[in-house]
């Protein structure tokens, strides 16, 4: 906890640190043009997100049988990365970048078709330990004079 805590106070330093040694060596006006247009791709990113999300849920729900961890949750990346992108600095910047690549994580199995029921041939588990008998209800009679309300 302290190191995050410790990161989230250092963060804006680096970023700052970075901005003024790349000003040294390509120039100010660079920079501030640099950090323009990362903002504006971050807030265009973050403006057709909608449309990304549709399309990333069609595409994963049209494949047969393996699909992505990370496929799934490309939007949330693509989101977070557009966030980074509107935040001054290269460092978010890069992070936004490392968020975009395609990376393939690990596979969940989808079941794809109607779900078997179960049937005689192949009963649920635990089916052999039905006790099969018959049994009456009997309710006790309330006493003559009083009812029950």
């Amino acid at each position: 906890m302290r190191a995050l805590l410790l990161l989230l106070l250092i963060y804006p330093f680096a970023e700052i640190a970075v901005l003024v040694a790349l000003a040294d060596h390509i120039g100010g006006l660079a920079v501030f043009l640099l950090v323009l247009l990362s903002s504006m791709l971050g807030l265009w990113m973050l403006r057709n997100q909608k449309l990304g999300a549709l399309l990333t849920l069609g595409s994963v729900m049209r494949q047969d049988e393996n699909v992505s961890l990370y496929s799934l949750l490309w939007p949330l990346r693509y989101a977070l990365a557009g966030v980074l992108f509107l935040l001054p600095g290269l460092l978010s910047d890069a992070l936004a970048v490392l968020l975009l690549l395609p990376i393939k994580g690990p596979g969940i199995k989808m079941q794809t078709g109607p779900r078997p029921g179960p049937s005689a041939a192949n009963p649920p588990p635990g089916a052999g330990d039905v006790i099969e008998g018959e049994y009456s209800r009997v309710d006790d009679k309330p006493p003559q004079g009083r009812h029950l309300q």
